[in-house]
């Protein structure tokens, strides 16, 4: 499974530091300093860092500000704090936090050190807006042997930057208070956050819909499963699942939760009820299970002794058709689950931030909004990269735009790829496929208009993986190799790199190249750039789009192509949620912006319709663009007077196109501007055009909008 960058939530947690001992109880709010000064001798810059300052809004509200002066990528902007601290090792932290120009941030760790060691937490983004982040101190790593947190002395905050610029970080309403022992561990167990009619937090089971008939039908998946505001045992939701006889069982995940490092075992417990009397239900987590019979009475199911510390996932699993409903689910440190439900520490985040969701999609006019028609067979792939980094389909720079499959369970699935608009899949092959199997596969996606990029699982005997080559190395639908997905440790690395050389010396005539973990953006093996990053919802679309511009930096240098994996699906594991559509745009658009010639999407068919109809309709955006993003024209550099705006401009038979997309999620106006323009220019995609003077305009951008525009160079209109 592939991995993401470590969450922002963790930002703000170096002021827990500045705390005095308060015997583990609530803590006092460390922005409220008298004055500057205050603040400034609590914290010092480090490492010819700026001081610490305090700022005031327009409500007279204070904040703790920390302003940042990047010369360089890898650049550091550090803080520290020293005292005795006396830190509840089962705490949490509580605030909100903001940063200005947080485009910036490449990295960021925070340490609490003591005499043995340190207590130590990276991430790789912070929000634009004010967001509310809880953290448990009990998710630490360490480095060396730290003492106890009763022992904490240090405190260090760092943030690490990917390109030169200021940057201002800010954080307000902070406090700090033990962990009650009933509390619960699971994310929204009541459903009472219910998003667009999936609970954030819950899914039915692995990334997206991968199996038929959901994935050949998401709004039948939608009707089979939901929230439901008319049954609840408490509050005023809960959640429905419907089976239907002839059809797969479906049933309730939720996200992974872990289990406090002070506490032998967790009690998981769910209240349930049925349209009939005698539906079985099994109640399962970490190995553990409990089954009852449930009615049209509500009925507790309840797992003791999980003693799982890690990923661990409560699963409820109906055993045979029926209704079901599901509310007030809970996973707690305790022996018996307490008769009250307890929100988990998390849900107020969770809640402010589903809701501060703009679930809209971006303007665009019907025709785009329709998608890409119609299916017809492919033309044989003959695909190399040039001289100038560029991807070619038959001589033709190619703008590829996959979506992501881990499995195939039916030809159906690719049916539903296709007919989405979709001309390329990236399909993960694994040692269960057989070569005949992959055959067939390539073989009905030629048939119905899809490129292939196979996607090799690592545990493939190397034999079997030299015949899978050999068999399809001329086949008319392959498009490239995927040889090795996210190496790591020197055992792994050297087989991604034996594979790579291997699949060159037996396809000399196809690109080949290895998927990178995000910790890896420079010295890419193979003939293309390629990593992946899944931030949402727990910080940004901006944490992915980074990727691509470190990743860039580097290919440009060895004139090869950068392709990204983006999140296209959620709610399940770490992902509370999937993308919203202007979310999924935002990633795409800036991953354009900033040099990525290829995306694909992971993975299966989403649940949510807004996130597969944003997919359908950039299928047609990016098909539009791709002639101007592979124009070897010089183009003009734009400008902006909004930084959370990322702009480009391509150069295209006397015409200028220019890409823009906010990162913030709340709306911008903005002032772009642009020499050697015409005054009247179109908004592509939106059917509205605008007129500039003396080559600058204005726009208004929604919550991660994007605008294309067109104007002719040198004067005139567009036409």
């Amino acid at each position: 499974m592939k991995q993401c960058l470590l969450p922002a939530i963790a930002t703000a947690l170096f002021f827990f530091a500045c705390i005095p001992s308060t015997g583990h109880g609530a803590s006092a709010d460390v922005t409220a300093f008298p004055d500057a000064t205050a603040a400034r001798e609590a914290w010092q810059p480090q490492f010819g860092s700026l001081p610490v300052t305090l700022e005031t809004d327009k409500n007279g509200a204070r904040c703790l500000a920390l302003p940042a002066e990047f010369a360089a990528a890898g650049a550091r902007a550090c803080w520290d704090w020293s005292g005795a601290l006396d830190l509840p090792g089962d705490g949490r932290v509580m605030f909100e936090i903001s940063g200005e120009g947080s485009d910036l941030v490449e990295m960021a760790a925070l340490y609490f050190g003591t005499p043995g060691g340190w207590y130590a937490r990276f991430w790789g983004g912070v929000s634009g807006t004010w967001r509310k982040r809880v953290f448990r101190t009990d998710s630490f790593g360490s480095e060396g042997t730290p003492d106890d947190w009763d022992k904490v002395t240090t405190c260090r905050i760092s943030f690490w930057s990917n390109g030169a610029g200021d940057a201002t970080f800010r954080v307000r309403a902070f406090r700090v208070e033990g962990i009650e022992p009933g509390e619960n561990l699971l994310a929204n167990g009541s459903f009472e956050i219910r998003g667009i009619g999936i609970p954030p937090g819950w899914g039915s089971g692995h990334w997206g819909l991968p199996r038929l008939p959901w994935a050949a039908d998401p709004e039948l998946w939608r009707q089979h499963w939901g929230v439901d505001t008319k049954v609840a045992r408490e509050g005023t939701s809960s959640l429905r699942i419907r089976n239907a006889s002839g059809r797969p069982l479906l049933k309730a995940t939720s996200n992974w939760f872990v289990r406090p490092k002070h506490a032998s075992a967790c009690t998981v417990s769910a209240w349930l009820r049925s349209d009939t009397e005698g539906l079985p239900v099994t109640l399962r987590c970490g190995g553990k299970e409990a089954q009852v019979t449930v009615g049209k009475a509500w009925t507790q199911a309840v797992v003791r002794g999980v003693e799982g510390t890690n990923r661990l996932a409560a699963v409820v699993a109906p055993g045979q058709a029926g209704t079901l409903w599901i509310d007030t689910v809970q996973a707690q440190a305790l022996d018996e689950p307490t008769a009250e439900f307890h929100p988990a520490f998390t849900d107020g985040p969770l809640a402010d931030q589903t809701a501060s969701v703009e679930w809209s999609p971006p303007q665009r006019i019907a025709a785009v909004a329709a998608g890409r028609p119609g299916r017809r067979p492919v033309t044989p792939a003959r695909t190399a990269v040039d001289g100038h980094g560029r991807f070619l389909l038959n001589g033709v720079p190619y703008l590829q735009h996959s979506f992501g499959l881990e499995a195939v369970h039916g030809m159906a699935v690719l049916d539903a790829v296709a007919e989405a608009g979709f001309r390329d899949v990236c399909i993960m092959f694994r040692s269960s496929d057989s070569t005949e199997r992959m055959t067939k596969i390539f073989d009905h996606c030629a048939r119905i208009g899809l490129y292939v990029i196979p996607w090799m699982d690592g545990h493939i005997p190397r034999e079997t993986f030299v015949q899978h080559i050999t068999a399809l190395r001329g086949h008319p639908a392959l498009l490239c190799w995927y040889v090795y997905d996210e190496p790591h440790g020197e055992q792994r690395f050297a087989e991604a790199n034996a594979r790579l050389a291997l699949a060159k010396e037996l396809d000399p005539d196809k690109p080949a190249f290895i998927n990178y973990l995000s910790s890896k953006l420079e010295g890419h093996l193979g003939d293309i750039y390629s990593t992946d990053v899944y931030p949402i919802p727990r910080s940004g679309p901006l944490t992915a789009i980074q990727a691509v511009r470190r990743m860039k930096a580097a290919a440009v240098k060895e004139h090869k192509p950068v392709w990204m994996w983006l999140q296209g699906t959620g709610y399940a594991y770490f992902a509370a949620r999937e993308p919203s559509a202007r979310e999924l745009s935002c990633m795409v658009y800036g991953s354009v912006i900033e040099g990525a010639r290829g995306i694909y999407y992971f993975a299966q068919m989403p649940r949510s319709k807004p996130c597969l109809d944003e997919m359908r309709a950039l299928c047609v955006e990016l098909d539009a663009l791709s002639p101007a993003l592979h124009s070897l024209e010089t183009a003009p550099i734009p400008s902006c007077d909004d930084r959370n705006i990322l702009h480009a401009a391509f150069a295209e038979n006397d015409h200028v196109t220019i890409l823009s997309v906010s990162t913030r999620n709340t709306p911008i106006d903005a002032t772009l501007s642009l020499k050697g323009i015409g005054d009247n220019g179109d908004v592509l995609f939106e059917g509205r055009t605008l007129r500039a003077r003396d080559s600058v305009w204005q726009d208004r951008f929604g919550p991660y909008e994007r605008h294309v525009y067109r104007f002719r160079l040198g004067g005139g209109g567009t036409k």
